[in-house]
Order: C-alpha cells, then structure tokens, then sequence
C-alpha cells in the first residue's frame, strides 16, 4: 500500500486586528462615498471646528482684536481690570460650553448616525440629524457625563499645578533664584505634571464615547443613558490600544485628504472616511459584544 504523506501545516490564525476589521467593514461605503457620508462628515467638521473656535475667541478675544493691548500692574485699577477680563472670559467660555452641550455634541451625533446607517447600506433618514433631540433626556444625561469625565482631570491638574506653582515659587524665593528661571521652572513643572491628567482625560473620553451612538441607533434599542453609557465601557475594554491605532488613522485620513485631494479631498474623502471609521469601530465592537453575550448565554 502506497505511503501517504499529509503535507497538510496547520498553521496558528491570527484575529484581524480591529482597524482592519473596520476597514472590510466600510470599504464598501468608501469606494464611492455617498452623499449621506460626505454630508455626515461636513456636519461634524463644522460642530466641531464651531465650538472650539469660540471657547479660543472667548479666552483670547481681547489679545487677539488688539496685541499691544494689556494691564498696566502698577495701576490702583489693575486689580479690578484683571477680574474684570477673568469674569469676562470665563463667562464666554460657559458660553462656548453651552454652544457644545446645546448644538454641536447633538448635531455630531445625529451626523454619525447618519454615517452608521450609510456603512450599513441603509438609507439616512432627515430626522436622524435631530435624534439627539428626540432623545433629549437620555442624551442629555449621556452629555454632562462625557463632559464631567473629560473635565474634572483636567480641573485636578488645574489644582495640582496651583500648588506645585507656590511650592515651585516658594522654593526658588528662599534660594534668591532668578526670577526667569523660576517662571520657567514652573511652566515646565506643571506641564510634566499635567501629563498623568491628560491621559486619564482622553482614557474616559475614550471608554465612553460611543454611549451617544447607542442612545439614538435604532440597531441597539436606543438604549437609555446609563445602559448606553455601560455598553460604551464594556466595548472597549481592553480596546485602547487597537482604539488609539484607529483614531491616528482617521487622523491621517484627513491629513491624506486634504493635502493630495488640494483640500476639496477633506471633504470629498477625508471627513467621509472620518465618520466612517468611528462609525465602523461602533458597529464592529457592538458586534464583538453581541457574539460575546450570545457565546456565554448558550454555555449556560
């Protein structure tokens, strides 16, 4: 009897890694972009863009309208001008704040729903645009926990770096230091310091982002607030990395799309392939989670 050789090599299969999985997720979505996609992106570039500019105007406005302008510090008046510009431009930056929570986080959202349905090959709807709105209460609460979660590390290092600046002053006072470098001391000192902070702001941002897609995707149940915000953290568990790939991709898709599409490419492509990445990691990591429930419910 002939001698059969099994050249058969069971070689160990790597998962595709989740940037690729959301690529074979959207790649047909982004051969011809659709209007729905290009419109989603626009929207969410303007939402976005908006608010940011307005909270760097209600900061700088007044250096910004005229440079030489400034306070003279050995004025009686100097005490009530510098309080003055503080009042003021913290004001406007609970205003830009607003402008965010009120128009441009809802708007974003009901454009990334647009986006998710046009990666699913379903067709956008014009009131997808204002589901946030439709969804006030529960979106409403979703808005102020991922403005609190990006916010309150940001507000420790606002504390932290206020004491580390009168240690720092104090330190150098006492050993008669220059006083350049004592400024320079501090700046440095509170930027090294802030690090931890700023990394623990993006962490949340990233662990909770996706609980406003699940309030208003018709997919998910839209979800309540708190269960949207619990699903949005069990999806990306252990998912920061893989995340953090994505985000520099989409990052470089809109580089890519404005430099060689001669910046009509930013809209065209670059936006659209934004959207649709954050739209993909959803819809792939939802799944990931669904196959996950299902797995344990039948090995019950």
């Amino acid at each position: 009897m002939a001698l059969q050789i099994n050249t058969i090599i069971n070689l160990p299969t790597q998962p595709p890694t989740l940037l690729r999985e959301i690529q074979d997720r959207i790649g047909g979505a982004l051969v011809r972009p659709s209007a729905a996609l290009i419109w989603s992106g626009v929207i969410t570039a303007i939402m976005t863009g908006v608010p940011a500019f307005v909270a760097i105007w209600a900061v700088f406005a007044d250096l910004l309208v005229d440079p030489t302008k400034g306070i003279d510090l050995s004025s009686e008046q100097s005490i009530t001008e510098l309080s003055g510009l503080m009042t003021k431009a913290i004001s406007n930056v609970f205003i830009s704040v607003a402008i965010f929570l009120l128009v441009a986080l809802p708007f974003s959202y009901g454009a990334a729903l647009i986006g998710l349905r046009a990666i699913r090959n379903e067709s956008p709807k014009r009131s997808d645009l204002f589901a946030p709105y439709l969804r006030a209460w529960d979106f409403s609460i979703f808005s102020i926990v991922l403005i609190l979660s990006g916010f309150i590390p940001l507000l420790l290092w606002i504390i932290v770096a206020i004491v580390v600046s009168f240690v720092v002053s104090l330190a150098v006072a006492i050993n008669e230091g220059d006083p350049t470098g004592q400024i320079g001391a501090i700046v440095l000192t509170v930027l090294i310091v802030g690090i931890p902070f700023i990394f623990l702001s993006i962490y949340f941002q990233f662990r909770l982002v996706y609980a406003g897609i699940a309030v208003i995707d018709p997919a998910s149940g839209r979800m309540g607030a708190f269960p949207a915000i619990a699903k949005s953290w069990r999806i990306t568990r252990r998912q920061n990395g893989p995340l953090s790939m994505v985000a520099l991709y989409a990052t470089w898709a809109l580089i890519r799309g404005t430099i060689f599409g001669y910046l009509i490419g930013l809209f065209t492509r670059g936006l659209p392939e934004f959207v649709a990445l954050f739209c993909g990691s959803y819809d792939v990591l939802a799944d990931r989670l669904r196959s996950q429930e299902q797995s344990a419910h039948g090995s019950q």
